[in-house]
């Protein structure tokens, strides 16, 4: 077998691995609709920003191919592209889902159980997730004229209920592998006939959770060890294989196994959507990583071995994504950075997709050591490819230049094309795919550049089994990884461990010694030469060699558990470059050396948390010790470096004695153990936790988790000490209000965690333990801000707590109280029964504050509905917006018919335009959830009255009448929506769409409200792009700079504006806004009228 795993390297494999299984087949698909040819692809060329020194030409485009997510380019120089036919019909997105849906997906712990969830909620609707498929297609061009001319899809029926995208692809010989969730696919093609005949799942248990679309198994690469890597967004994943068990249902992570799929491990963790990976020529891995649409930015990450990223499923769905943008996760390092986390790199793109490092030839020089990351943002204007390079900065890296040499076109993928150049695979518009599909060649005009790659090209496609020793050490030396790498693997094959040694010894080419090294640490990680590799690899350790020669190793030393090295190692961890100590230090973890415990200390001690990838090595060098004892006698350490190292490498051993760092003076320390004993959770130390009383006020984020820890133990002594913090006033408002909602919550807790969003259901609980814990210490609670008021009051009354009638009644006649705090007070009395309360609610029908005489009507409701209509009927005509508003609502909510005639005359002032605008909408809504029928038929008539082929139509009465906070909620908080994910305002958001701080002054409220319901027909300035023919054929496309009667100028990629007559244009055609038409399903009338009124006034 082991021979077996090291050909599958570089030749087709005639059988599959015993561990492989088939999943069962799936009801026949529907054939795709796929977009009919037009000349759409051509003229689209002309649209595109490329560098000086490069050509465009279309390779391929619809209806040879449609919806590409992913391509990869084999030896042979064929294309193979993963197409999708099931976004939004089979792969959904929580946001398209009610409360009950995302509460089922969080809960979801495997596969099987989003398979069972879909089942029951989805009902009849669950055939239309096996009715389309994803496929594989190949394409070719057999006459060699730069244009595809062979297309066939090679595999197909990827339908199953729990499918998710087809998202990444390589191919190696004759085996073409592929991730589509739940399975890490291998097919071949037996028989030649470019139709895949067997398929196998190496393993399967990716994707538990349904998280949103594109959060994908995708990135398949070959690593330079041989190795398989692929990445997975946060839809987590429970895998059951060859006797282990790799399960986290909340992360995204890289993975690496073998070519036959054994020796599967989790490289590294706590990625939101890592979707492509690439190594640089050194053997560092990289990765773009998605934002989550809350004004954070996407993540460019040094992917370090058993790196944790801190992004966590559930963080999606908290109005402030919790712990990520609270502290910090997303930012590059600084000192508030989670020590438990590897930061990212630098904060880089808005979309980040495909993904490649330049090899070495085909491409400008001003290529070389470059990066080139596809930046998909929905549409193209705004889209297309990154580059940028990055630089070694103590053991990790730091970005020195970035650019975008390839714009404006919507890129999904990215790959060397064999002619030199790139190929991008275009999208075309949107976010669900419209049936078709390009893929473009963007290259050099240099003809010396051409050449190096077609010689490269032919190197790629020969029969490397052929080629003689002498011939393949030569090519340990190419220009070009692919080539070195394909030499490196047939000399695998060959198990060539002389030719190895030779160029390791002889050699002064770094790029030949590192392919050898990878060479030989492939062979004696499958047993052949364990002896002779092991006890070579010492011996290029010395100064003779690179650092990037020693470091890599380093890594070997520790990938094969060298234990004989430990003496070594322990000298090198001593070196100054922080490169050396970082490789030294992880395969000291990794050997799980005892001897190494001082020196671990020392580097830690040195390093004083200034380089954050050095102090992960030295932390899991601590873990590997695997001795929790001698790690918590740290905490008596002088240095801060050290314990907080120490304490995370509890948290890495889930050991309960991390406690003993709950006592530390460091606040960030106490920081760093909360977090490790909450978040995991470590249980045998959360009682500790919720003893830390003393610590609630040394950081926000330590007082959260000790109010957490006390409420999820449950007690009465536990809710008596959060009643005592929410009263306590040295504590910091914010904290006292969690801890009033705390308590309000304590009989039926929610089965979400209060900090992380975790589903960790609890029992139910007796509520007169809250009741209690709140009447001990009422005082201190009502006596607090008018918002710690608030948040009392509402609790007090949630419980019935009688005692606090006289309190309440004080808040209530104080005039210089908060209107509102002054209604939540009246509120509560009633919820309390107070004697006097009928009385109260008649004083208080003419009080001076809006927001009390709106609560006092709604409060005669059920007190004397007769006389409420007459009161809420004058109302609805006072000068005041928000009585009006809320006067119309509460006639919604009696049954009589005094109050549907009320209603019923407020639908016809409606028909007639005799209601204010700031009204309308509150009549549509209470006539919608009347009790009369009549008035229910006359708001049907009015809405029937409505264009129903204009949506803006369907929203004019949104208009006025808004409240811009609510709609600053929407804006920043509401997941399905994610405005906040491509819009900037006031300097927080995403840059894929127009910044919208001066919209309001610049813009009426009609267009405000057309752009969010009807996004195509309002392009916001700056924005709008077209592509325009003139009569003698000449194709400008660019930004519309200014539209009259007469003309059109264009503002092009080159930065010329160009004006074209009107009665000159033959053709011209509109962009589409990358803004997904369908957002507005998500949105009530409500909703509409408070986003309206938030980017009108611009409140912030």
């Amino acid at each position: 077998m082991l021979k077996t795993i090291i050909s599958i390297l570089l030749v087709a494999i005639s059988t599959f691995t015993v561990m492989a299984v088939v999943p069962p087949s799936a009801p026949a698909p529907d054939a795709p609709n796929i977009a009919p040819a037009s000349p759409d692809a051509e003229t689209q060329i002309r649209s595109f920003q490329i560098p000086k020194d490069f050509s465009t030409h279309l390779f391929a485009a619809e209806p040879m191919l449609a919806n590409p997510v992913a391509f990869t380019v084999d030896n042979q120089g064929r294309v193979w592209v993963c197409e999708s036919f099931r976004q939004n019909r089979g792969v959904t997105d929580n946001r398209e889902h009610n409360q009950q849906w995302l509460e089922r997906d969080i809960s979801a712990l495997s596969v099987q159980d989003r398979i069972d969830y879909h089942k029951e909620l989805l009902g009849a609707k669950l055939s239309e997730y096996t009715k389309y498929d994803d496929q594989i297609r190949l394409l070719e061009d057999k006459d060699q004229d730069g244009k595809a001319d062979y297309s066939t899809v090679y595999a197909k029926h990827f339908n199953q209920i729990e499918d998710g995208t087809a998202a990444g692809i390589l191919v190696r010989g004759n085996s073409v592998y592929m991730t589509c969730i739940p399975h890490l696919w291998q097919l071949e093609d037996t028989d030649h006939d470019n139709l895949a005949d067997k398929r196998k799942a190496l393993h399967s248990g990716y994707g538990v959770r349904v998280a949103f679309r594109g959060h994908d198994s995708h990135g398949l690469i070959m690593g330079p060890d041989g190795r398989l890597y692929f990445s997975i967004g946060d839809r987590g994943y429970n895998i059951e294989f060859e006797g282990q068990k790799h399960f986290d249902p909340r992360s995204g992570a890289v993975f690496r196994c073998e070519p036959d799929g054994s020796d599967l491990e989790v490289f590294a963790t706590g990625l939101r959507n890592p979707q492509e990976l690439a190594f640089d020529q050194y053997g560092n891995l990289f990765t773009g990583d998605n934002n989550s649409d809350s004004g954070d930015r996407a993540r460019w990450v040094h992917v370090v071995q058993d790196g944790d990223t801190g992004w966590r499923m559930e963080y999606q769905y908290l109005s402030d994504r919790g712990p990520f943008n609270r502290e910090k996760i997303w930012h590059p390092y600084n000192e508030d950075t989670p020590a438990y986390i590897v930061p990212p790199i630098r904060n880089f793109a808005d979309g980040p997709s495909g993904l490649v490092y330049y090899p070495g030839t085909g491409m400008p020089n001003q290529f070389n050591d470059t990066f080139l990351l596809c930046d998909f943002r929905g549409g193209p204007n705004n889209s297309g490819v990154r580059s940028l390079k990055v630089e070694p900065n103590g053991a990790t890296f730091k970005v020195v230049e970035n650019a975008q040499p390839f714009w404006k076109i919507l890129a999904t993928d990215i790959a060397f094309a064999p002619a030199g150049g790139i190929y991008l695979s275009d999208w075309v518009n949107g976010w669900n795919g419209e049936g078709k599909g390009r893929i473009y060649h963007f290259k050099p005009t240099s003809e010396e550049v051409l050449k190096t790659a077609q010689e490269t090209t032919k190197l790629l496609s020969q029969d490397w089994s052929k080629l003689k020793p002498v011939n393949l050490e030569a090519l340990l030396s190419h220009a070009d990884y692919r080539v070195r790498l394909e030499s490196q693997l047939e000399l695998v094959n060959r198990k060539s461990h002389v030719v190895f040694t030779k160029v390791l010894t002889e050699s002064d080419n770094v790029l030949a010694q590192l392919h050898s090294l990878w060479g030989m640490g492939i062979l004696a990680r499958h047993g052949f030469f364990e002896t002779e590799v092991k006890k070579a690899l010492l011996n290029f350790l010395s100064e003779d060699y690179s650092i990037e020669l020693r470091s890599q190793v380093l890594n070997l030393l520790g990938d094969l558990q060298v234990k004989s090295a430990e003496k070594t190692l322990l000298e090198v961890i001593k070196a100054d470059d922080a490169r050396l100590k970082f490789f030294a230090a992880k395969a000291l973890g990794k050997i799980q050396s005892q001897k190494a415990f001082g020196a671990f200390v020392t580097l830690l001690e040195e390093n004083q948390d200034q380089d954050p990838v050095l102090r992960h090595a030295g932390i899991m060098g601590l873990v590997g010790t695997d001795n929790a004892e001698q790690i918590v006698q740290l905490k008596l350490h002088a240095s801060r470096s050290v314990r907080v190292a120490a304490v995370v490498a509890l948290r890495r051993l889930e050991d309960p004695s991390i406690a003993q760092f709950l006592d530390d003076t460091d606040a960030r320390i106490v920081l760093e153990a909360a977090r490790a004993i909450h978040d995991l959770p470590i249980v045998g130390a959360l009682e500790a936790l919720a003893n830390a009383e003393s610590q609630i006020t040394s950081h926000p984020e330590t007082g959260r988790r000790i109010l957490n820890a006390n409420f999820r133990l449950g007690t009465a002594e536990r809710a008596d000490l959060v009643a005592r913090i929410a009263g306590d006033s040295q504590v910091h408002d914010s904290l006292r209000t969690i801890a009033i909602e705390m308590l309000a919550n304590w009989t039926e807790p929610s089965a979400r965690d209060h900090v992380l969003g975790f589903w960790r259901p609890l029992e139910k609980r007796d509520r007169n333990i809250a009741r209690v814990a709140m009447i001990n210490h009422l005082g201190g609670i009502l006596s607090g801000s008018d918002l710690v008021r608030s948040a009392g009051i509402k609790t007090a009354a949630s419980l019935g707590i009688e005692e606090a009638g006289p309190i309440l009644m004080e808040v209530l006649i104080n005039m210089e109280a908060e209107g509102q705090s002054r209604a939540v007070a009246l509120s509560a009395l009633g919820a309390i029964k107070h004697p006097d309360f009928k009385e109260t609610v008649a004083r208080h029908l003419e009080d001076e504050i809006a927001e009390v005489r709106i609560q006092a009507r709604h409060e005669l409701i059920s007190i004397d509905a007769t006389k409420a209509v007459s009161i809420l009927e004058a109302a609805i005509e006072s000068k005041n917006l928000i009585e009006r508003q809320a006067a119309f609502r509460d006639l919604a909510l009696l049954d009589s018919d005094a109050a549907a005639n009320v209603l019923l005359a407020g639908v016809e002032r409606l028909k007639s335009n005799q209601l204010p605008a700031d009204t309308r909408v509150d009549v549509r809504v209470a006539a919608r959830h009347s009790q009369s029928e009549a008035v229910k038929n006359a708001l049907a008539d009015y809405e029937a009255s409505l264009d129903a082929n204009d949506v803006t139509a369907q929203f004019l009465d949104s208009l006025e009448g808004g409240n811009a906070e609510r709609g600053k909620k929407i804006f920043y908080e509401r997941t399905q929506v994610s405005c906040v994910r491509c819009h900037k305002f006031n300097g927080r958001g995403g840059d894929v769409g127009p910044v919208l701080d001066k919209l309001g002054q610049e813009k009426s409220r009609k267009y405000l409200l057309e752009a969010i319901v009807e996004p195509n027909a309002a392009i916001a300035k700056n924005f709008e792009s077209l592509t325009i023919v003139d009569l003698d054929g000449i194709i400008t496309t660019g930004v519309v700079k200014s539209n009259n009667d007469e003309s059109i100028e264009l503002l092009t990629a080159e930065g010329k504006r160009v004006e074209i007559a009107k009665d000159d244009i033959d053709f011209q055609k509109q962009s589409k806004s990358p803004m997904p038409e369908d957002l507005v399903k998500h949105l009530s009338l409500d909703d509409v009228r408070d986003l309206v009124e938030f980017l009108k006034l611009g409140v912030e």
